[in-house]
């Protein structure tokens, strides 16, 4: 069960990484998308995980009014997404667009706060957050070196939904084997940047954290490792899997 929770989480990401990278994005307005989700996709899917857990809450310094005004945001959003199932497709997407604004957590934050969030997305994302064009034209990739990543990416998920089509994860091996092509990609992705960028990329991250449980794993955004998601929480909810 939990190998097949990591794979959902993975399948959605390969389309993501596919959207993004063509021109105009999954907005279709040829535009850097605002924050960072799982494995670098845009919308703050991955800040706004962050944002729930005690450690990051603590790093900020949060107060407790800001905890439970980003509560209420947050419970105001699933709400209200879970009355557009039935919307038309286009305008359940223009809709959605307008609640993440509304709802966006970060408005709560002073701008240091801000910052350091932004700093703990880059590193709870990884490398892979070169993804999302904004980090990539602040570390200065060229259009070949995000094409080389957008490969990287594409045929390591290639490979890692070959491997579990085919039977090669044993029982309770899904979080292992996912860790390990995690480090892949994130060493080959590494590999395309020139030492400047290496260091740009660095700096952008700012004071090491050391998220409680390990990384989030991208897909849920949840402190504690080896705990499944809950049902009914997918991709982007829910408790992760640590390192």
């Amino acid at each position: 069960m939990r190998t097949a929770w990591i794979m959902s989480g993975l399948l959605a990401v390969v389309l993501a990484v596919s959207a993004v990278a063509q021109p105009g994005g999954p907005r279709g307005e040829g535009r850097p998308q605002r924050g960072l989700g799982a494995f670098g996709m845009g919308g703050g899917m991955m800040g706004g995980m962050l944002l729930n857990r005690p450690d990051v809450q603590r790093e900020l310094n949060l107060s407790q009014q800001q905890i439970n005004q980003i509560r209420q945001m947050q419970e105001a959003q699933r709400t209200a997404m879970q009355e557009m199932r039935n919307l038309p497709p286009q305008e359940r997407r223009q809709k959605m667009q307008e609640l993440r604004e509304k709802n966006d957590p970060t408005k709560v934050l002073n701008e240091s706060q801000k910052k350091r969030l932004r700093e703990l997305e880059l590193q709870a994302t990884g490398p892979t957050a070169l993804m999302n064009p904004e980090v990539a034209k602040e570390v200065g990739l060229t259009a070949e070196q995000q094409s080389k990543i957008q490969g990287v990416m594409m045929e390591q998920m290639q490979a890692m939904r070959e491997q579990f089509q085919g039977g090669g994860f044993g029982q309770g091996q899904g979080a292992q084997a996912f860790q390990q092509m995690r480090e892949q990609v994130e060493k080959r992705i590494l590999e395309v940047l020139t030492p400047a960028q290496r260091q740009k990329w660095q700096e952008m991250q700012g004071k090491p954290f050391q998220f409680e449980g390990g990384r989030p794993m991208p897909g849920w955004g949840g402190g504690g490792a080896q705990r499944a998601p809950r049902g009914g929480q997918g991709f982007g909810g829910g408790q992760g899997f640590g390192n």
